[in-house]
């Protein structure tokens, strides 16, 4: 009986086991199922979200991409469209002021029917000696004379020309000027030394300011080279310069008139150059622009009766004999007189001559209607400034 009841007792353990086992597997494959269904509606959840921002909006690569080619473009159309285009300009230069005390010559010219003022500097006769031995270009025998030469032309506290000539190009540089006329003798004769040195000292010139360099007998001689230097040599280093020493860029074009330089003035006139000097004359008249003349050797004065020191008087002073054309040594010949009929002549064009070569100053008028001025030579350390202004401005 008793075992009967254990076998029965047996039987419903087992039962319940594996009721048991059944219930626990069920909830296992419930929760498996549940947990599918869950993860498999999150991951729809996620596709769908990256599907909209695939559609919306870019990768951030892509997103960075687009931003920069806007930025750029927005740039471009910016600088082209609402920034003005501005021009690039060059460094300003600065000049040293120059250690010399030059003195200064001032000159005011009145010019009919120009608007503005312009403001021109005069350098002439700095006699500039730069040899100080025997050369190629220097005899011994002419040793003593140069040195001379160069003892001879300094300023009054003794400067000589060499050591002024640098000193003259920081003059011109650190001033404003319109225009820059060297009006001859600038070197006391023609070298390879001077040469040297005048072609250093021209190129630190400032190229924005026009110049013109009209040649007297100093500059081309070549007195003590013997048969070692030439005519030909001094004239092949001339044209070698900036200004090229040619004879139809010898000018100054200011639109509202125009100043022609003479060449070589210490000889008469050749046809070639006064052919050349006519027809700028004819182009000065026919747009009616008033003529400038810059020389260096002065013109006779047909009125020095109304000059209280005539140029006779200031030439015989300095010179001891007629130092200008029109007389002594300076007869000139046909050529000659007939570019100065543009000068004296009742309807001329020309309102003022300037010039050098008489080593002092003087300032009267060659006819009523021209003047004169002789500027002080700059191996006294002197540099002429001229202002011309509208007719009428200076009274």
């Amino acid at each position: 009986m008793m075992k009967k009841r254990r076998n029965k007792n047996n039987r419903n353990s087992n039962g319940k086991y594996i009721i048991v086992v059944l219930m626990v597997l069920l909830a296992l494959t419930v929760a498996a199922g549940t947990f599918a269904w869950v993860w498999h509606i999150r991951l729809g959840q996620e596709d769908r979200q990256a599907a909209d921002l695939s559609e919306d909006s870019s990768s951030p690569e892509e997103t960075e991409q687009v931003s920069t080619e806007e930025t750029e473009e927005s740039t471009e159309m910016a600088s082209t469209e609402e920034v003005p285009e501005q021009e690039i300009s060059e460094p300003e230069i600065r000049y040293p002021e120059p250690e010399y005390p030059f003195r200064t010559e001032e000159l005011v010219v009145e010019v009919p029917g120009i608007s503005g003022e312009y403001t021109v500097a005069w350098v002439s006769d700095l006699h500039m000696v730069a040899d100080h031995g025997v050369s190629s270009d220097i005899q011994a025998e002419d040793l003593d004379a140069v040195r001379a030469r160069y003892d001879f032309f300094q300023t009054s506290d003794g400067v000589h020309g060499e050591d002024l000539l640098p000193q003259v190009i920081d003059f011109l540089n650190y001033g404003e000027y319109d225009g820059i006329i060297f009006g001859g003798d600038m070197m006391d004769y023609c070298s390879a030394s001077n040469m040297e040195l005048l072609q250093y000292e021209f190129d630190r010139l400032d190229k924005k300011v026009p110049i013109l360099y009209i040649r007297a007998d100093h500059d081309y001689g070549f007195w003590y080279g013997g048969d070692g230097f030439t005519e030909t040599d001094a004239e092949t280093m001339h044209r070698a310069m900036d200004d090229g020493d040619d004879l139809n860029t010898k000018y100054l074009d200011f639109g509202e008139f125009v100043i022609l330089g003479v060449n070589r003035s210490t000889k008469n006139m050749f046809p070639e150059q006064y052919d050349i000097l006519d027809g700028m004359f004819e182009d000065a008249a026919s747009k009616s622009r008033p003529v400038i003349v810059a020389t260096h050797v002065p013109y006779a004065s047909r009125i020095d009766e109304s000059n209280e020191v005539t140029l006779y008087d200031r030439s015989m002073e300095i010179r001891n004999k007629i130092y200008y054309w029109g007389g002594g040594d300076y007869v000139p010949n046909e050529v000659t007189t007939g570019f100065l009929d543009h000068i004296y002549g009742d309807d001329t064009d020309v309102v003022q001559v300037l010039a050098g070569h008489l080593h002092a100053g003087w300032d009267g008028k060659l006819t009523e209607k021209v003047g004169q001025h002789i500027f002080e030579p700059a191996y006294l350390g002197s540099i002429g400034i001229i202002r011309f202004v509208p007719k009428g401005e200076n009274q």
